[in-house]
């Protein structure tokens, strides 16, 4: 099970580079899973194409306030996920992220735009970082494989 990890896309539209790196990169995800910050309504409409289970971040538009979950839970491949995007400062997000849920395996967040894949507590905490970048980093976005073993790894997108 080949999984798509993405957050903090912040566009008002699926641009040209967007559409291209999400078919080159992602084309043969099983699942995405968006962690909040779409921003518009467009980029879930286009994003929609997959398998995606996305929550809403605190800078999406109204609509996607309204369509997205603040956090969810979902079961794939028989690993429990927490999706959620995050909120306040950076500082202390991963132990507030980690309390947000009980019972699951994984925690994929955003909010920060810097990639991480830590275990806290039994439980790994996955950021993708942000598609578009940002604190002087490149954009950044996440695949999540789960076989025997699961592999968790960043792709910096040029």
């Amino acid at each position: 099970m080949k999984i798509a990890v993405i957050s903090d896309t912040h566009l008002e539209y699926a641009t040209e580079g967007f559409r291209r790196h999400m078919t080159t990169l992602f084309g043969d995800v099983d699942v995405m899973i968006h962690a909040g910050d779409m921003t518009s309504s467009n980029v879930l409409d286009y994003l929609s194409g997959w398998d995606l289970r996305a929550v809403r971040g605190n800078m999406d538009d109204p609509g996607l306030q309204a369509a997205l979950p603040q956090k969810r839970i979902e079961e794939i491949a028989g690993r429990r996920i927490g999706i959620i995007h995050g909120w306040g400062s950076p500082r202390g997000l991963e132990d507030a992220v980690l309390h947000a849920f009980s019972d699951v395996d994984i925690i994929v967040f955003g909010h920060t735009h810097v990639p991480l894949n830590i275990i806290k507590g039994g439980i790994v905490l996955f950021n993708p970082g942000s598609y578009r970048g940002g604190y002087s980093a490149k954009g950044t976005v996440g695949v999540i494989e789960i076989g025997q073993d699961i592999t968790f790894r960043h792709i910096e997108v040029e």
